[in-house]
């Protein structure tokens, strides 16, 4: 691998692989995007942190979390190399045609089913139009907005509102997902009697509606049988179509979930979730982004 281009200055370097880290979310990823070894990236965030004066990131079991301080650094250098990068693509451009360029992040599982079908209509009218679709967490999917590397998010709610402005794509109850020749597939609802002895397909315990139906378990005095717990929003289908057991998830999600050919049955108690289209707040009329919002929100109820 080749380290960071000998002839870029000191501070542009050291800004280059902070900027990277941010948008990336960990050195390991940023020195894939940048072309260099994940040690150069870590040695270049050593030098930026110390042209600033602090630590701009913590760590937790999810990686690298930037403080709000790293936010307000990367939202003033981001700028200048937006506008590097609008310098080189009028540049490079200047002879061919025109095109505009979407970024959407949505859970994973979303970017499979809706997303596409998001993008196919969009397709029918915005023909010169190229998307980015970044598929990730909900953490991941709010700071990806916040740091402007994204332009639109679909997300659930809660959301604050000092950073972001958001309109509801679907209201969304509790289901379970079944595999079709379960006992438990004919049943007009799910209740927390019914998955004791269960063995269960679960998200981590920040997803809310599996940690619900834990929830209500553990109330019950039930000890939950536990099979296979994953991080990606969604992705619990393929292993209730294997057999390997049953999921608690949301009407929204179920629905992107037809070609596991699952059944989907009511649970009780249930819990209501809102689904969102959202952005960054801020930064006056965007008739782009508002046309995009239309067609998601136009989709929602069919999705």
């Amino acid at each position: 691998m080749n380290e960071l281009d000998d002839s870029a200055g000191l501070g542009f370097r050291r800004a280059r692989a902070f900027r990277e880290i941010i948008r990336c979310g960990s050195t390991r990823r940023a020195a894939k995007a940048l072309g260099i070894t994940q040690s150069a990236v870590s040695q270049q965030l050593k030098l930026f942190e110390e042209m600033v004066g602090e630590k701009l990131f913590v760590r937790d079991r999810r990686g690298l979390i930037p403080t709000t301080r790293a936010i307000e650094i990367y939202n003033k250098i981001d700028r200048y190399f937006e506008t590097l990068i609008r310098i080189e693509n009028e540049i490079t451009g200047s002879f061919g045609t025109v095109r505009d360029s979407i970024t959407i992040a949505a859970p994973h599982l979303v970017c499979l089913s809706f997303v596409p079908k998001l993008i196919k209509q969009l397709d029918r009218t915005e023909p010169l139009t190229d998307f980015y679709v970044r598929a990730q967490g909900y953490d991941q999917i709010a700071q990806s907005i916040l740091t402007q590397e994204v332009d639109i998010g679909i997300s659930r709610l809660p959301l604050d509102d000092r950073f972001f402005e958001w309109r509801t794509i679907a209201m969304s109850k509790s289901v379970c997902l079944v595999p079709s020749e379960h006992p438990l597939a004919d049943k007009d609802k799910v209740t927390v009697d019914d998955l004791s002895g269960e063995r269960l397909i679960v998200l981590e315990r920040e997803f809310a509606s599996h940690q619900t139906g834990l929830n209500a378990l553990l109330y019950e005095g039930r000890n939950p049988v536990i099979k296979v717990r994953t991080d990606a929003v969604g992705f619990v289908a393929g292993y209730v179509a294997e057999g390997l057991g049953i999921s608690i998830a949301n009407e929204f999600i179920a629905r992107q979930c037809a070609l596991f050919n699952l059944k989907v049955v009511p649970f009780h108690p249930p819990a209501t979730y809102e689904y969102v289209v959202f952005w960054r707040r801020g930064g006056g009329r965007n008739p782009q982004r508002e046309k995009l919002v239309d067609v998601i929100i136009s989709m929602g109820s069919h999705a």
